[in-house]
């Protein structure tokens, strides 16, 4: 039986020696996939955590992948660790590396606390306008739309607050 590849996107970001960790996951993910798209990277502030925390820059990457949610999750957990990603208590601590799976083709799903796609891609401008750089037609199986649709529907100041940068 042949498994078929699917689709995916994984949130990436860094506020801790981003322009060393972004390139060293960015060339993990190309390594372990054939088809892998990358967003440009965009910083921002640090959400949530004690004030004064280094921004993050943040990106998203697309991928095709034979691996089902709960594995391809586990590959982003590689991912950090790569990176040196220290989990702690905080989860608005800086880091070296977060690497989250945000949408996966096959639907909306709920795994415990965790669920897909990521709500995050709604909510966040972080998550969502790289996403829709690097997937514009993939639709949100919660709305309906497109992520190009949901980017479009920020409010300016929020979209703003992005700022595209090169690594």
């Amino acid at each position: 039986m042949t498994r078929s590849a699917h689709d995916a996107l994984i949130s990436i970001g860094s506020n801790v020696d981003p322009e060393v960790h972004i390139p060293r996951v960015l060339a993990w993910f190309e390594a372990r996939f054939e088809d892998v798209g990358i967003s440009p990277a965009y910083r921002s502030a640090a959400v949530g955590g004690a004030p004064g925390q280094p921004p993050f820059v943040n990106l998203a990457v697309r991928i095709r992948s034979d691996l089902l949610p709960r594995a391809l999750r586990e590959v982003t957990r590689r991912a950090e660790d790569v990176c040196g990603r220290r989990r702690t208590e905080d989860r608005y601590a800086p880091r070296t590396m977060d690497a989250d799976l945000v949408w996966h083709d096959s639907g909306a799903r709920h795994f415990g606390t965790w669920q897909l796609p990521d709500p995050q891609l709604r909510q966040e401008a972080f998550v969502l306008v790289p996403s829709a750089d690097v997937a514009p037609e993939l639709v949100d199986p919660v709305t309906g739309r497109t992520l190009r649709q949901m980017c479009d529907g920020l409010d300016a100041d929020v979209r703003g607050a992005l700022v595209r940068i090169d690594l």
